[in-house]
């Protein structure tokens, strides 16, 4: 079974610089943390639409890995 992947690393993988906190869960992977992100330190905000197209992405290549 592939791994979940989680919205920390659907933003890392757009932007590895990124600074930000949100709240987390177990799973890490609900769609209603994407609306706790603060992005701190300057980091210019990566919009819901790009991060949740980017875990998608990532998580067919790791769907496909299997």
């Amino acid at each position: 079974m592939a791994n979940k992947i989680r919205l920390y690393q659907a933003i890392e993988s757009l932007n590895p610089n990124a600074k930000y906190t949100y709240l987390h869960d177990d799973d890490d992977t609900s769609i209603e943390l994407i609306d706790s992100i603060r992005w701190t330190d300057g980091t210019t905000p990566i919009s819901k639409e790009d991060i949740l197209a980017e875990q998608q992405r990532l998580q067919e290549i790791e769907d496909n890995k299997w």
